[in-house]
C-alpha cells in the first residue's frame, strides 16, 4: 500500500487539490450560463439531438429555427464530446458540462506539474 501511495503521490495531491478548488463547480445554485457556458450546453444538446435522428452532425439542423447551422466551424467537436460522455454519466447536460470543465481542470493541473518538472 505504501508503494502505491509513494508512485501516485503527486496524482492524489492534485486530485484533492482539484477536488478542493472545484466544489464551487457543482453547488445546485451555480449558473453556468455565463460566458460560453450556454452555447457549449446549446451545442451539445443538438449534437445529441442530431445522433439520435441519426444525421451527421456537421450541420446542426435543430439549431436556427430549423435551418441548421455549423458550429464544429468554430469549435473542436472534442468538448461536445466530452458533455455527451459526461451526459451519460450524470444525465443532464448542465452536469456533463460541469464534469467537463472538472476534468479539464484535473488534466491540465496533472500535465503541469508531470510534464514540466
Amino acid at each position: 500500500m505504501k508503494k502505491i501511495l509513494q508512485k501516485y503521490k503527486f496524482f492524489l495531491i492534485i486530485f484533492i487539490i482539484a477536488v478542493i478548488v472545484s466544489t464551487p463547480l457543482f453547488w445546485k445554485d451555480l449558473d453556468v450560463y455565463y460566458d460560453d457556458g450556454i452555447q457549449h450546453i446549446a451545442r451539445a444538446y443538438a449534437t445529441y439531438i442530431s445522433i439520435l435522428n441519426g444525421e451527421h452532425t456537421e450541420v446542426l439542423s435543430s439549431l436556427a429555427n430549423g435551418f441548421g447551422y455549423s458550429w464544429d466551424l468554430f469549435y473542436g467537436p472534442f468538448s461536445t464530446i466530452m458533455i455527451l460522455i459526461g451526459k451519460c454519466i450524470t444525465t443532464t447536460f448542465i452536469g456533463g458540462y460541469k464534469l467537463t470543465l472538472f476534468l479539464g481542470l484535473l488534466l491540465s493541473r496533472y500535465n503541469n506539474v508531470c510534464f514540466y518538472k
